[in-house]
């Protein structure tokens, strides 16, 4: 990224942030958002940016708070690390130089409070890691990832992990506030270990968290990438006790990670909280709404749909009467708060074990709302519907093959988180009434997955298609 100064003025002036800045406002910088993975606003039409903060990270580069205005779609805050190129005055990207790597590990460790803006930018130690950051030689050697992701991440050391987040909210960050509570005391061992944050405070306003430092985990990948390596391997397609063991350990660490943060009877962010009519009604709204939204979009592509396509608009009630069947019913069990974008993508596969990884939650949730407490059926019903992903990801031309593997290998991790969970506040007391709650998670996943595949990768949305279509077939016949 580089936008060089005018030349209006013919006398040599040193490069200076205004004059860099002000070409933010460009045709040329508009193009390089729409080229950055983190940049979601790709299918609107700009009409403008605002630069709200320029915050100096000491004398090594800027952390620019950014508002992005559309025409037809609400504002949206960025942030960008840029420095100035000494050659002609253009923006670069602060990430790539080590120095400025360095700084913002270092603004962790060291707890500073940098003046800058309207405001201060403040590094926070984590209690557990103060020990370990005082004997860190510094530099902290780095390496910018270069990964397609929605934020940006720099590997210090091969032993910390620092996320930098693109689209910071105002308010507390569930994905720090959920590592940092999981982290106390050690409450579950399977994710990575909080280290610290970087916080930017303004004057009368709730902090935004910009970036969030983790131990790192060495691994072979997800366990998105690992389940399709093993189901390419397989010859057959057939399922593997390997395949059946995976899934239940996967299974059972799900369970202690809810038991993990329905423990916490006292603090009012993680106490469990009863499932009342109100949020049973607030339930039903949302997901009715949802699913009007996936019967008009599929009505509008029908024309190059399948005929499970059709099939569905004509089965619009059957899912808003699962979705009602809520509402008769007294759910005896408490909400908790979750992961709230949990699949086989958020895991890591240590080849031993596995590792629960990004915690903020459904990105195209609002904040309050990823911090809410739900059932964690919602969790089960993520991890469930990634199964079906996966394995008609790789057998696409094996339906039935497909299918089969799914069935054990979903009956594996269920069973196995149920029988770690037995007993826990957040599992309804019955059977019937788990059934029901879980098969409305799944229908609530399918329904968000329709949609979203309809928006962005149309060849996929036979996946959720199915997935809808076996739900329903399957309450029907019970």
């Amino acid at each position: 990224m580089g936008m060089a100064r005018g030349e209006d003025n013919p006398v040599e002036r040193k490069p200076d942030w205004a004059d860099a800045l002000a070409a933010l406002n460009g045709a040329a910088f508009a193009e390089y958002l729409r080229g950055c993975r983190w940049f979601g606003g790709k299918a609107q039409t700009l009409c403008g940016v605002q630069v709200l903060e320029a915050l100096a990270v000491g004398d090594v580069g800027k952390l620019i708070l950014l508002q992005v205005n559309y025409f037809e779609a609400p504002a949206e805050i960025y942030l960008l690390p840029l420095q100035l190129a000494a050659a002609n005055g253009g923006l670069v990207d602060a990430l790539e130089d080590e120095e400025f790597r360095a700084a913002l590990i270092e603004m962790i460790v060291d707890e500073q409070r940098l003046s800058c803006g309207s405001g201060e930018l403040v590094g926070i130690c984590g209690a557990e890691f103060k020990a370990q950051a005082k004997e860190m030689v510094r530099p902290v050697p780095s390496r910018l990832l270069k990964v397609e992701q929605s934020n940006s991440s720099i590997l210090y050391d091969d032993r910390f992990f620092l996320k930098l987040y693109r689209r910071p909210e105002y308010g507390e960050n569930p994905e720090a506030e959920l590592l940092r509570h999981l982290g106390n005391g050690r409450k579950f061992a399977n994710v990575p270990g909080y280290c610290g944050v970087i916080e930017y405070k303004a004057k009368d306003a709730e902090p935004r968290v910009l970036a969030l430092l983790v131990t790192n985990v060495p691994c072979e990948g997800t366990a998105w990438t690992s389940t399709l390596r093993a189901l390419a391997q397989s010859q057959d397609g057939g399922i593997g006790g390997s395949d059946l063991d995976r899934a239940q350990r996967l299974g059972e660490i799900t369970a202690q990670m809810h038991l993990s943060l329905a423990a916490d009877t006292a603090e009012d962010d993680f106490a469990p909280e009863a499932f009342t009519s109100e949020y049973r009604d607030s339930l039903c709204q949302s997901m009715g709404k949802a699913t009007r939204r996936m019967m008009q979009l599929l009505e509008q592509k029908l024309d190059v749909l399948n005929e499970e396509a059709a099939g569905l608009l004509l089965r619009e009630q059957e899912i808003l009467q699962r979705h009602a069947a809520l509402m008769g019913h007294t759910i005896n069990a408490k909400r908790i708060r979750i992961h709230g974008d949990y699949h086989l993508g958020q895991v890591l596969d240590t080849g031993s074990d596995f590792i629960i990884i990004d915690f903020e939650g459904e990105p195209g949730r609002p904040l309050n709302e990823r911090r809410s407490k739900h059932s964690p059926l919602r969790d089960v019903a993520g991890m469930l519907r990634s199964f079906d992903y996966a394995a008609h990801t790789v057998l696409a031309q094996r339906a039935e093959q497909a299918e089969a593997w799914v069935e054990c290998v979903s009956d594996a991790f269920l069973s196995a988180y149920l029988a770690a969970a037995k007993g826990a506040s957040f599992l309804p007391a019955s059977e019937q009434e788990l059934c029901m709650l879980l098969d409305v998670c799944l229908l609530e996943k399918a329904v968000y997955e329709v949609c979203y595949e309809l928006n962005n990768r149309p060849d996929w949305v036979a996946i959720p298609l199915r997935g809808i279509t076996r739900i329903l077939d399957r309450s029907g016949a019970q």
